[in-house]
């Protein structure tokens, strides 16, 4: 019993804070729980779940990434680049999302094949992929053949009254909850991020696991950033360079809450951070405010992660590596 209360204090935590929250913003802002605000804040929100949930596959094999926002900012002025080409918007889309796909398993292979430490070769492999993200542009923003070619379908398309972005998210959500959580594919990231001997002693091809890792999360990537350059209007190399913060908040805020990263952890973090930004801009408070809360909410996170995932973390080595 004593266990059971445990595991669920922190949910409960988590749901009593978000409540707060909203309740805040709904007294300081009446129209902050109106339905075109929820509608915008689902649509903003789907960005940061869809790029936040590929970082968490990468967190769950005991990694970090921080190339995903830099080389995503490739895909995205890649596809507007090649719309500007007179290309049709798919081929353009599906360039883009490839383009991600590559850059993941650069990153990918550089930690887990060449054993490269992972934080100082994401952002080398990062910085790599934003610079040339400028040789389309030439530094400028990409904006011929763009509303022509009906780009901004992608992010403002509007189906039952809701955005195809939160149909993109759900769908991610749904087959990333699938793979990672209900699946032997799955167990295998979570394996590895325990202990890398006993998921290879259990039969687990290790380097392929964290190379499929660095995919996933350049691919989601690149599938955010695509949404973003549609919404936006234009191609811009700096799109997505807003994403790290609350993608790493996100997965983290998931972590504290359910004792390991997971797709729906994940989902209600980016939730949470898109609600606190979304509140701070309803009650005119700029946005370096809500940079400096989503901060603090990342240290916190990180802290409270870090002590759950500490007494979970034997356990859930034994029981993933004997599943796998």
């Amino acid at each position: 019993m004593k266990r059971y209360l445990s595991d669920r204090l922190p949910v409960v935590l988590f749901a009593l804070l978000f409540l707060a929250v909203v309740v805040t913003f709904q007294c300081l802002q009446p129209t902050f729980l109106s339905s075109a605000n929820i509608v915008n804040m689902m649509q903003s929100v789907s960005t940061t779940v869809i790029a936040a949930i590929g970082l968490t596959f990468v967190i769950a094999i005991g990694r970090s990434d921080i190339s995903f926002y830099m080389s995503c900012c490739f895909c995205g002025v890649l596809m507007a680049w090649l719309v500007s080409l007179g290309w049709h918007p798919v081929p353009a889309i599906l360039c883009g999302v490839a383009a991600g796909a590559a850059w993941g398993s650069v990153s990918g292979f550089a930690v887990g094949k060449l054993k490269l430490p992972d934080i100082i070769t994401t952002i080398a492999i990062g910085s790599i992929a934003f610079g040339l993200g400028y040789l389309f542009s030439d530094g400028a923003f990409i904006m011929q053949n763009f509303i022509e070619a009906k780009t901004h379908y992608l992010s403002q398309y509007l189906v039952l009254g809701i955005p195809l972005p939160v149909y993109v998210m759900a769908a991610v959500m749904v087959l990333s909850y699938y793979l990672l959580e209900r699946s032997r594919f799955g167990r295998a990231f979570y394996a590895v991020g325990a202990t890398e001997k006993a998921a290879y002693l259990s039969g687990v091809n290790v380097n392929r696991t964290i190379v499929l890792a660095y995919v996933i999360c350049g691919t989601l990537a690149s599938v955010a950033a695509l949404i973003m350059t549609a919404r936006q209007g234009y191609g811009n190399v700096k799109i997505g360079m807003n994403l790290l913060m609350p993608c790493f908040t996100a997965v983290y805020i998931g972590m504290s809450v359910f004792k390991r990263p997971c797709v729906v952890g994940t989902a209600l973090g980016a939730l949470l951070v898109t609600a606190i930004a979304t509140g701070f801009t309803s009650i005119n408070i700029p946005f370096y405010v809500s940079n400096l809360v989503t901060g603090f909410v990342l240290i916190l996170a990180i802290l409270l992660s870090k002590v759950v995932v500490r007494e979970k973390q034997p356990r859930m080595a034994a029981k993933e590596a004997g599943r796998t």
